[in-house]
């Protein structure tokens, strides 16, 4: 009988050591879980954001909050692709605050019930910063690109990031789709869809690479892989900043990526309301604004871009509402054009 019970006693013990173990090696493979901590907050942004939210922006909240209320506050911050973490979230990870590349992550998260807050009642319908999408390339412009057409020629290869995985990739195929679509309405007086499939089509075949992020394309692409990449002007303008070899090239038409944020409801305790909103609300004050600049994302804010003569006028700029919105967009040529161009 004793035998017994001792025997049940060490499997209870073994027991109990496998829950614990099994908790705590799911908190280092999944980072977002965390216990209800109203002092801490779970920020997700798309990949290029973590410099500047990390080392300027969360700092700055925090000494605001500090002296506010006298109270400490931590964040727990995740970067990738926008389409990437916006999948985490769909599938169980506790964001709750989100920098996210596209309005089209945004919607995907309100569709399964996680996003209730309307993030087009925040100012600038919910855009935190901006930036006009243009073309990398090698030191001397040795191709000599100058826009988007020029990316067709035989001895062109490019990298690129993938629209499934990255936001920053449906910014850049918009970039080109559109920009043939404003071109031929100014000059012929109609969209020439044929035309704008064919430049499309033409530049995908020249893709030697699809990475899952902008970020990462941008990262092979310093490697030295490729003749040229086409991404956010925020990430050109750092590689130039770090002492990058690389030129950048400014389309005659090209669209402006707008960067929302979003509060994930869903995910939030009562008691994180007020200071999930206050920080939202932080996001778009002049400090904050003008830390956005210094990092190269253009401010909502027109005055403020005044001051950075980094940031060029661009001839014919566009956004994604020139395609109909997000839903339209992304349906069409998305799914539509570009899966049927790439196979």
């Amino acid at each position: 009988m004793e035998l017994n019970q001792h025997k049940s006693k060490i499997s209870a013990i073994i027991v109990i050591l496998i829950i614990v173990i099994s908790i705590i090696t799911l908190g280092y493979l999944w980072p977002s879980t965390k216990w209800k901590d109203e002092n801490t907050i779970l920020l997700y942004g798309f990949s290029v954001k973590g410099e500047v939210f990390d080392q300027k922006i969360i700092p700055a909240f925090h000494d605001y909050w500090e002296d506010q209320t006298g109270r400490d506050l931590k964040f727990q911050t995740t970067y990738a692709g926008s389409g990437k973490i916006t999948q985490q979230v769909l599938t169980g990870a506790l964001a709750e605050v989100m920098i996210l590349s596209t309005e089209w992550d945004a919607l995907q998260l309100k569709k399964e019930g996680l996003v209730k807050t309307d993030w087009n009642s925040y100012p600038f319908n919910g855009t935190v910063s901006k930036s006009p999408w243009v073309i990398m390339t090698r030191a001397g412009n040795p191709k000599g690109i100058t826009d988007f057409s020029d990316l067709t020629s035989d001895d062109i290869e490019l990298i690129h990031a993938d629209p499934l995985t990255s936001g920053g990739a449906c910014w850049s195929i918009f970039a080109i789709y559109g920009s043939v679509l404003i071109r031929t309405e100014l000059t012929e007086g109609k969209f020439n869809e044929t035309a704008a499939k064919k430049l499309l089509k033409d530049i995908i075949e020249n893709v030697i690479s699809w990475q899952s992020s902008a970020r990462k394309a941008l990262s092979q692409f310093s490697l030295g892989y490729g003749d040229a990449l086409i991404t956010y002007e925020n990430e050109a303008l750092l590689s130039k900043a770090q002492g990058k070899d690389l030129e950048i090239i400014y389309p005659k038409c090209t669209i402006y990526s707008e960067h929302k944020v979003v509060k994930v409801d869903k995910n939030i305790f009562s008691g994180e309301e007020e200071v999930i909103d206050e920080f939202i609300d932080f996001l778009y004050t002049p400090e904050v604004q003008r830390h956005l600049a210094d990092y190269h994302f253009r401010s909502v804010d027109e005055e403020i871009n005044k001051d950075y003569n980094e940031f060029p006028d661009i001839l014919t700029p566009f956004t994604v509402e020139y395609l109909g919105g997000w839903e339209e967009a992304h349906k069409e040529i998305i799914e539509g054009i570009f899966q049927e161009i790439k196979g």
